[in-house]
């Protein structure tokens, strides 16, 4: 095999194909959903609790519970103030949340801190049969709660709503608000069209006491979200997004606020990389697509990195005149247009806002790079942190 089928074979399996399936699932959300309901529909659903798993969060956990009872004022609320040296747990229980402290400085985490969180709740109460996780920033838009509750009722165990971006004005929060819509709401809304399992992106969960019961969170991993959402499939559970549920969350407007928490998501799906693998292996041997899709779904390189691979391998083959290589280079760019096209689409930013963006783009594509670099070599591992805003709205 020479060299140049050797790099069309590779830019094909580690280029091509990601981006060719992000065009797909951003054309399948094109196709009319199916309706579980309608606004005239009676059902009402169980009684729902809130969890919040909030470290040194006095700046915004007062905002969130706030907006969590706009929304709806007979949500129950707990929150673990976990390891905190503010006035996180004070500020909650002012604002009538049920306050459970964890201080445990040997076994830090969000992962053990919900674990606590999760036991004492289903310990002391008996009657919720369903429990909705929440970012300590995260704002529910009015109809959150009654879309779960609805869902709940119709037979979901495992629910993810639309996490979504608040109040972006700044250029880089434009490009991460661009960034979840593709993430946590074109996806997700590909996957429930497509009959899979949309994945659990952390705020806006919302699981049944069952569920809770039978799968604790794993502490030893960084995205306990992502590895829970595996398991599930793997046992043949399936999560369903609550298309009327929408959470958004502020993000912070400087590369420097975002750059913790950016690299411990990128360590995340690195550390998930094994596991989907075994996904997808169980789903070729069992002829499965539902663990396929959600193993190859981890698999798929972060799109700041499709997009500069997808533009450097059609360079390289316009500058060598190798044609096979530059048809896929092209294919590659034309999956990535497709699929941002229709986040733009979903995020409804328009020509101007768009060609603003696009200078921003460069800068933003190379940063990711950069934390992308840094996360290979062990950045973002046992870490938890927070995005931090430049101003809490």
């Amino acid at each position: 095999m020479n060299g140049s089928l050797v790099a069309v074979v590779l830019a094909i399996v580690l280029v091509l194909a990601p981006s060719v399936v992000l065009g797909i699932l951003a054309i399948a959300t094109l196709r009319r959903a199916k309706r579980d309901t309608d606004e005239h529909d009676a059902v009402v659903g169980p009684p729902l609790a809130v969890l919040i798993a909030a470290h040194d969060e006095e700046l915004v956990i007062g905002r969130t519970l706030a907006a969590i009872a706009s929304v709806d004022r007979s949500v129950y609320v707990h929150v673990i103030a976990d390891n905190c040296s503010d006035r996180t747990a004070e500020i909650a229980a002012t604002a009538s949340a049920c306050v459970h402290e964890r201080n445990d400085p040997a076994h830090p985490g969000k992962a053990a801190a919900l674990n606590r969180l999760t036991a004492e709740v289903l310990a002391e109460d008996q009657g919720t049969g369903a429990f909705v996780f929440l970012d300590a920033d995260a704002r529910p838009e009015p109809g959150f709660f009654l879309a779960m509750r609805r869902a709940v009722a119709r037979g979901a165990e495992a629910l993810q709503a639309k996490n979504l971006v608040a109040d972006a004005r700044a250029p880089l929060a434009r490009l991460r608000e661009l960034a979840f819509h593709l993430k946590c709401e074109l996806r997700p809304m590909a996957y429930e069209r497509l009959g899979l399992s949309v994945g659990l992106h952390g705020n806006g969960m919302c699981l049944t006491r069952d569920l809770l019961q039978r799968y604790p969170w794993n502490e030893g991993s960084v995205v306990e979200d992502g590895e829970l959402h595996l398991r599930l499939v793997r046992r043949g559970i399936r999560v369903r997004l609550a298309s009327g549920a929408v959470v958004r969350s502020p993000m912070p407007e400087s590369f420097r606020g975002a750059a913790g928490q950016a690299v411990r998501w990128e360590r995340g799906k690195f550390d998930l990389l094994r596991d989907g693998m075994r996904l997808m292996a169980i789903g070729l041997v069992s002829r499965r697509i539902a663990p396929l899709a959600a193993g190859y779904d981890v698999l798929i390189p972060p799109f700041s990195f499709l997009v500069a691979t997808s533009t450097g391998v059609t360079a390289l083959a316009a500058a060598i005149g190798d044609a096979g290589l530059l048809a896929v280079g092209l294919a590659s760019l034309a999956g990535c247009v497709i699929y941002v096209a229709r986040g733009l689409s979903l995020a409804r930013i328009g020509l101007g806002a768009c060609a603003r963006l696009a200078l921003w783009s460069v800068l933003y594509v190379s940063w990711k790079l950069v934390l992308l670099a840094r996360t290979m070599f062990g950045g973002g591992r046992g870490e938890w942190i927070q995005a931090r805003p430049a101003q809490v709205k």
